[in-house]
């Protein structure tokens, strides 16, 4: 059965592991084909195997290194029609957080999804149109117990996801942020090298609800295909962000009463 996405070129940062590699997987069902970048280059090279892509390792720390992974997929597959900025990281734990800790996390949480766009977006004009992906957080809407600078990394990504689609929608540029709460991923303990499908895991306890790869994945097409800026897998964030937005001072101080250590 064809798609939307057969033929199409979709880049995946992160697609070695967790979100990425279930949307890696997602697009490659759908007749995309699909580019598997991964800092971690041996699982960018197992998900590629498995899904007949093409994995480039690389960092998306680095402008030069998003414009050739762009090259690259161009070069093997085409003009690039997706685009999901998926890769990401923890830190910037709070005000102590040295330089190189906040400047690796802007670099990779927030700055990344600007070289994409700066990489990919001229020429999706010339084709009449393109969709941007953006793995974002629950962080992105309403702070919580995320560290600082996961915090406002997600928080401007969410801008700037939201200046391109004001910017471009009238050009055929569509923007989708996902902005899940906790996923199953190797940031909660998922084993990251071990994640074939019908692996059974036992998750933490004491997360509260936890969504697979797969469910961000299949909401995430849904969004795109229906033209959505938000996918909110967890319907608590939502609830969260209707009451933040309804009464600001009040969120922020039942907020800051919820996170108080306990003396």
């Amino acid at each position: 059965m064809t798609s939307e996405f057969s033929g199409h070129c979709v880049i995946v940062t992160g697609g070695g592991h967790g979100i990425g590699r279930a949307l890696a997987e997602r697009f490659a069902a759908d007749g995309a084909r699909v580019v598997v970048a991964d800092r971690h280059g041996p699982r960018a090279q197992k998900v590629a195997q498995r899904i007949g892509g093409l994995a480039v390792p690389g960092d998306v720390a680095s402008p030069a290194a998003i414009g050739a992974l762009v090259e690259q997929a161009v070069a093997t597959f085409g003009p690039v029609r997706i685009f999901c900025s998926n890769a990401g990281i923890t830190g910037g734990f709070g005000l102590e957080s040295s330089v190189e800790e906040i400047d690796e996390i802007t670099r990779i949480n927030l700055l990344a999804h600007v070289w994409a766009a700066q990489a990919v977006v001229p020429a999706m004009l010339e084709q009449g149109g393109g969709h941007l992906v953006q793995t974002l957080s629950s962080a992105a809407l309403i702070s919580g117990p995320a560290p600082m600078g996961y915090t406002f990394t997600k928080h401007g990504a969410l801008g700037f996801a939201e200046w391109l689609q004001l910017t471009y929608a009238h050009r055929g540029i569509k923007v989708t942020c996902l902005c899940p709460n906790l996923v199953n991923t190797g940031m909660i303990g998922r084993n990251e090298d071990d994640e074939a499908e019908g692996v059974a895991y036992t998750l933490p306890e004491g997360l509260g609800d936890i969504v697979e790869p797969e469910e961000c994945a299949q909401q995430t097409v849904a969004a795109m295909r229906e033209g959505r800026f938000l996918v909110l897998p967890h319907p608590q964030v939502e609830r969260s962000f209707r009451r933040k937005a309804e009464d600001y001072d009040t969120w922020l101080a039942r907020t800051a009463e919820r996170l108080r250590p306990a003396t």
